[in-house]
C-alpha cells in the first residue's frame, strides 16, 4: 500500500472509531431540521418556501460540528510531526486525511437533505436537486472547515473560532446549493448553473484548502 493509501486508510478507521463516524453530524443535522419549524411556524407554504435555506443551514451546522477534532488529536500526540517528515508532504497528508473524514462523516448529508426536502413539502425532483447540490457542496464545506480546524489546532475550545473562520467562506457554497433546490422548486431553469457553481466552489476548496491548512499546521509546528 502506498503512503497516501496508508494515511487514507488510517484516517478512515480513526474517523469511525474515535468520532463515531457520521452519527454526530447526522444527529446535529436532524436536530436543526426538526427544531426549525418551531420558529418558522406550521404553515405548509411557509415551510416549503424556507425549506432549501433551512436544509442548507442545517448542513452547515453539521459540517462545523466535528471540525474541531480533525487535527486536534494529531496536534497533541505528535502525528502532525510525522506527517510533516513523511515523503508524502503535509499538504497531501492533509488532503487524504480530510478526504477520509468526508467519506466517513458527511456521506449522510445529501440523504438527509433529500428526506428533509420531502418533509418540508418539496416535490421529489426538487428535493433530489437540493440533495445533489449539497452533495456537490459538501466536499468544499468540509475542506473549508478543515482549513479552519488547522488554524485552530491545539487551542482549547476552538469550536467558536473555527465557526467564525469557516462560516463566511462556506456561505457561497450554501447559496448555490440551496439556490439549485429553489430553482427546481420554482421552475426557473437555473438549477444547472447553481449546481455547476457549487461544484466549482468545491473544486476550488479542494485545490486551495490543503495548502492553506498545511501552512497553518507547519507554522504551529515551528
Amino acid at each position: 500500500m502506498s503512503a497516501m493509501g496508508a494515511i487514507f486508510a488510517r484516517e478512515l478507521r480513526l474517523a469511525f472509531a474515535g468520532g463515531g463516524g457520521p452519527a454526530g453530524p447526522a444527529a446535529f443535522n436532524l436536530a436543526a431540521l426538526a427544531l426549525a419549524p418551531l420558529a418558522i411556524g406550521p404553515d405548509a407554504e411557509t415551510l416549503r418556501a424556507a425549506g432549501p435555506g433551512v436544509i442548507a443551514f442545517a448542513a452547515l451546522l453539521a459540517t462545523l460540528q466535528p471540525a474541531e477534532r480533525i487535527f486536534s488529536e494529531d496536534a497533541s500526540d505528535g502525528t502532525l510531526e510525522l506527517y510533516a517528515l513523511s515523503p508524502v508532504g503535509l499538504a497531501l497528508a492533509v488532503f487524504m486525511k480530510t478526504l477520509a473524514f468526508i467519506l466517513a462523516v458527511f456521506w449522510t448529508t445529501p440523504l438527509l437533505a433529500f428526506i428533509g426536502g420531502l418533509a418540508y413539502g418539496l416535490d421529489v425532483s426538487s428535493a433530489f436537486v437540493l440533495a445533489l447540490g449539497l452533495a456537490l457542496a459538501a466536499p468544499g464545506l468540509a475542506f473549508i472547515a478543515a482549513f479552519a480546524g488547522a488554524l485552530a489546532a491545539g487551542l482549547k475550545r476552538a469550536g467558536l473560532l473555527i465557526a467564525l473562520i469557516a462560516a463566511p467562506l462556506q456561505v457561497p457554497l450554501l447559496v448555490f446549493a440551496s439556490g439549485a433546490g429553489r430553482a427546481a422548486m420554482d421552475g426557473t431553469g437555473l438549477e444547472g448553473p447553481n449546481l455547476m457553481m457549487a461544484l466549482a466552489g468545491s473544486l476550488t476548496a479542494l485545490a486551495l484548502a490543503p495548502f492553506g491548512a498545511a501552512a497553518a499546521l507547519k507554522a504551529r509546528l515551528e
